[in-house]
């Protein structure tokens, strides 16, 4: 009996120094060294979803629905993270005795707070207004239309008839010198007009010459246009008493024949009341212009 219980323990100390029993202390630092892993493991996963949030921000202006996207996968990464480290956790942990247990499970609370506390530092970005991008990218120009005032139709002016050419006025003028035709008064004339240039054969030096006047013309005016159409030569002045006053014409001067010689007029026969100057003529008026001896009485006026 002895012999066999001796083998057993024999037999008992080859089979525990060939399953290399665990000790307490060899766990322990186990379990550190797999709790080190799992915190490694979480920096590294908190990094790259530091990195991953960093390329949210960026992309997140431009697409919103890239974000949620992002977000999402961020996030069934961090389950899947944490699951995968609860399930290393387990393994290591299911192995040697109870005593393993509780630290097992401090374990996966500090996981699964990891966990927990990630979503709070993948806070979601808020989204900014994208419509009000639209509204400022959509925004035309805004283009006043003006619309041109009605015009008014300017009052028509009516037409100016034509004018017709006012009727031409005339007047007819005759010089005469009969009574000069007197031998007696003729040799009272100067030797030098003592011809037919200045006393004509016939007494009369112009009958009925056409002269043409306007309204207002007086019986001087058409007098005086006498040298210009006809060449006769009219001697006068102004007086204060009658205006214009004929000396001569064609040289024969008052006073050559007789003291009481000189010219004198009468218009369609008459002895006009006032000098030519101041006498306005009408239309078809004849002016008589007669050279006298004795102050008319030789004319019968």
């Amino acid at each position: 009996m002895k012999s066999k219980i001796i083998l057993f323990a024999l037999s008992a100390t080859l089979l525990l120094t060939g399953c290399k029993v665990q000790t307490a202390q060899q766990y322990e630092n186990e379990q550190e060294e797999e709790a080190k892993k799992v915190v490694v493991l979480n920096d590294e996963e908190q990094k790259k979803e530091k990195e991953k949030e960093e390329t949210k921000e960026t992309a997140q202006d431009d697409k919103g629905s890239v974000t949620k996207e992002v977000a999402a996968t961020s996030e069934n990464d961090t389950t899947t993270s944490t699951n995968s480290s609860v399930s290393t956790v387990e393994k290591s942990t299911s192995t040697p005795s109870q005593t393993q247990k509780p630290e097992a499970k401090k374990e996966t609370t500090t996981s699964n707070n990891t966990s927990k506390e990630q979503p709070t530092k993948t806070e979601k970005p808020v989204k900014k207004d994208e419509s009000k991008k639209e509204t400022t990218v959509t925004k035309k120009p805004e283009t006043t239309t003006s619309t041109p005032k009605p015009s008014t139709p300017k009052p028509s002016t009516p037409e100016k008839p034509v004018e017709k050419p006012a009727k031409k006025e005339y007047a007819t003028i005759t010089i005469g010198m009969r009574t000069l035709l007197n031998p007696d008064h003729y040799e009272l004339l100067p030797k030098n007009l003592q011809s037919e240039k200045y006393v004509p054969a016939s007494g009369v030096l112009l009958n009925n010459a056409k002269i043409e006047i306007k309204e207002g013309d007086t019986a001087w005016d058409a007098i005086s246009k006498l040298r210009s159409k006809y060449g006769i030569y009219i001697n006068y002045e102004k007086n204060p008493m009658y205006g214009i006053y004929i000396i001569g014409i064609n040289h024969i001067n008052e006073k050559q024949a007789g003291s009481l010689s000189g010219w004198m007029y009468t218009v369609n026969g008459v002895k006009a009341p006032v000098g030519v100057g101041n006498y306005e003529l009408e239309n078809g008026d004849r002016i008589e212009l007669q050279y006298t001896t004795n102050g008319g009485t030789d004319l019968g006026w």
